[in-house]
């Protein structure tokens, strides 16, 4: 089938400024039978080094539509490198899609460090479910596919994180996505009593019992249980994973829903269920010899499923449960903890703890496998996940991840917010000062060679007195494992502003910008007025000078395994601060901006490497009024010299036209002068 391609359509929330990209392939009647929306974020290594890029580094290549009669779609995503990201859409026997994903590419062009320009083809390691073949698979969670390839005895890892999703490869009719929705596991984790089938949905044993509940129907037995009995709204065309949902929330009523959607359209657009919140954080503590070893707080659920039952189970607070363990001690590299529930469906939830020992990097601790037990249909079933599912902090670090995640083992989707772990090391009786954060909560980060242009502005009342434009990134020194290093830090698009429009620096009237990006990094900048008097009042006013510059660089920062990779032991977790003063740049005149297109680099300090790297730069401070808009720019000497250049060459070009007919016409009248002397 002959196809259209539209890609790298960036999609963008103003007040969030969360960014995503629709994909999509048009038929030969220009109509859409493909389409894949989706916030999502690439995290690439190689064991060593991490590249991190968003889904606008792609655009559509290439691919397929499917056919009434065909059982595989395609598409194919490509970025300036001629990497190629390859989505592959099946239909099995029972009518159900799913989506291989395959990422080809040359490591060379990422890690400039490997010998080899080959490529190499990284593969899922199963197939990703999206439900009926004419429905359409919707996921506000957060979910992760993961990718492995090995070229030269180097693994190369990536994953892909993929949140607000839609995607549909098969049935799309006249070109508009189907009214049938299926909704991941994920979010039905987190939204209250859906109607997920046509079978009896029954509601498991709720911890808290306070009223009994009793649901019967034509098509199950009927089942008792303690619940908080609710009423809830319905969702209609809608279904997921599992077609019967015990769940310890709030019971549900019976949807008329099939997996091949509905016969008759619906009138309204399908609706979602208001989210139910994640049960209370709670701490659970390992004791050894009266003393805390382990510790482990967070908000946990889990949804289980065994055969078409699905129960959905949170976690109790440590009032409700016994903790036991075991801990590691000495050179020790394992742990674990056991939460015991007094009452309810979870019989037992273990995780099980080691410490990663590499060669390059620093060591880690990984929650290495879960197991539990949990009552279903009355009977107690073994659930087991024998994997890396966690790669968490240094050991001698606590890990937190307050955004929260999810992970998929053997029959559990297992779900976390405010998670906060330290498995190895703990003294006295808390978690350590230092800790690391999960990169969830860092935030996409830019690669070193793709820094986003930002805008920052500061706006006290309804007065916008500083805008600063442009791309940043900083080289900061630091002790890696195995000696003195460097890495290239840039400002990503996640980011806060703040500032002052009146501040006094050194008793120097000043403005200042504060931006913070990295969950807890900061960068301050302080523009100081040209004029350096005494008397506050008057410099308050700052209107005393008509000049004014850049005269402080401020940089916190922490040291972070998802920043500084390679990073000793010794400075992951801690916080770091560098300060440039003293300095006059890029002084220009009031009620005008300064402009640099050209990169350029600024060593902050000799001493130790410290440097900014700028481009496409524009700001203005001290300005009036409420308009992001710049004044007049005064250019830099690089943009002036390469300004300068053009008038310069254009000048030259015509001078050598003007030579070349000068030319050409003396040549033709010697011609012409020579044919009269012969006749």
């Amino acid at each position: 089938m002959k196809t259209n391609f539209i890609g790298a359509v960036v999609l963008c929330a103003v007040i969030s400024l969360t960014c995503g990209s629709e994909y999509i392939i048009k038929d030969d009647n220009n109509k859409t039978c493909l389409e894949v929306k989706t916030d999502v974020e690439f995290t690439l290594t190689n064991g060593n080094e991490t590249i991190k890029f968003d889904g606008t580094n792609f655009t559509v290549k290439g691919g397929e539509c499917a056919k009434p009669t065909d059982s595989v779609a395609s598409l194919t995503l490509s970025t300036v490198k001629d990497d190629f990201l390859t989505l592959t859409f099946k239909i099995d026997a029972q009518k159900q899609s799913s989506m291989d994903t395959r990422f080809t590419f040359a490591p060379f062009d990422y890690f400039p460090g490997t010998p080899t320009p080959n490529t190499i083809n990284l593969m899922d390691n199963g197939d990703f479910n999206l439900g009926g073949k004419t429905q359409l698979f919707n996921c506000s969670s957060l979910q992760r596919i993961i990718l492995n390839g090995t070229l030269e005895k180097t693994t190369y890892t990536m994953y892909m994180d993929m949140s607000n999703t839609q995607i549909q490869a098969f049935d799309i009719m006249d070109g508009n996505l189907s009214s049938n929705v299926f909704i991941c596991s994920a979010d039905r984790m987190t939204t209250t009593a859906q109607n997920v089938s046509t079978e009896q949905v029954t509601t498991a044993p709720n911890t808290n019992a306070t009223t009994e509940a009793t649901t019967a129907t034509s098509e199950a037995t009927t089942a008792t249980t303690n619940v908080t009995a609710q009423t809830t709204p319905t969702t209609p065309n809608a279904t997921s994973e599992a077609p019967t949902t015990n769940s310890t929330m709030e019971p549900t009523t019976k949807a008329n829903t099939t997996s091949e959607g509905p016969t008759t359209a619906p009138t309204t657009a399908p609706t979602t269920a208001a989210p139910t919140p994640m049960p209370p954080k709670s701490t659970y503590k390992v004791m050894a010899g009266g003393k805390t070893c382990l510790i482990m707080e967070g908000s946990f659920r889990m949804m289980v499923t065994i055969n078409k039952t699905t129960i959905i189970v949170d976690v109790p607070s440590k009032e409700e449960v016994n903790v036991t363990g075991m801990c590691a001690s000495g050179n020790e590299t394992e742990s674990s903890i056991t939460i015991t529930p007094k009452s309810g469906p979870l019989k037992s939830l273990t995780f099980d703890f080691k410490i990663n020992k590499n060669k390059d990097m620093a060591d880690k601790s990984e929650l290495v496998s879960m197991s539990a037990e949990v009552m279903v249909d009355g009977k107690v079933e073994p659930i087991s996940a024998n994997k890396t599912l966690l790669v968490l902090s240094n050991p001698k670090l606590f890990y937190k991840c307050d955004v929260g995640s999810n992970f998929t083992a053997d029959k559990v989707i297992f779900k976390y917010e405010q998670l906060k772990v330290q498995a190895f090391n703990v003294e006295n009786e808390k978690f350590a000062e230092n800790g690391e954060d999960c990169s969830e909560d860092v935030g996409p980060i830019p690669a070193p060679g793709n820094i986003p242009v930002n805008t920052y502005a500061v706006t006290e009342g309804n007065k916008t007195c500083i805008v600063f434009k442009g791309s940043m990134k900083f080289v900061i020194p630091y002790v890696a494992k195995s000696g003195n290093a460097t890495e290239p830090v840039g400002l990503p698009e996640k980011f806060t502003v703040s500032g002052s429009c009146n501040f006094l620096l050194n008793g120097e009237v000043s403005q200042k910008m504060e931006v913070k990006f990295y969950e807890d990094w900061i960068l301050t900048i302080y523009f100081t007025d040209s004029d350096n008097k005494t008397d506050v009042q008057n410099q308050l006013t700052a209107d005393s000078s008509d000049k004014y510059y850049i005269s402080q660089i401020e940089l916190e920062y922490e040291y972070n395994s998802n920043l500084f990779v390679t990073a000793d032991e010794s400075i992951l977790g801690k916080k770091a601060k560098f300060t440039a003063a003293n300095l006059t740049l890029w002084e220009t005149g009031k009620g005008k901006s300064y402009m640099c297109n050209k990169e350029s680099t600024i060593n902050l300090s000799s001493k130790d490497g410290f440097e900014l790297t700028v481009s496409k730069v524009q700001y203005q401070a001290f300005k009036k009024g409420n308009s992001n808009d710049f004044g007049d720019a005064s250019e830099c000497a690089a943009d002036e010299e390469t300004n300068s250049i053009v008038p310069i060459a254009v000048g030259a070009a015509l001078a050598g036209l003007v030579i070349i007919v000068l030319i050409a016409y003396l040549i033709g009248r010697k011609r012409s002068r020579a044919g009269y002397e012969q006749v």
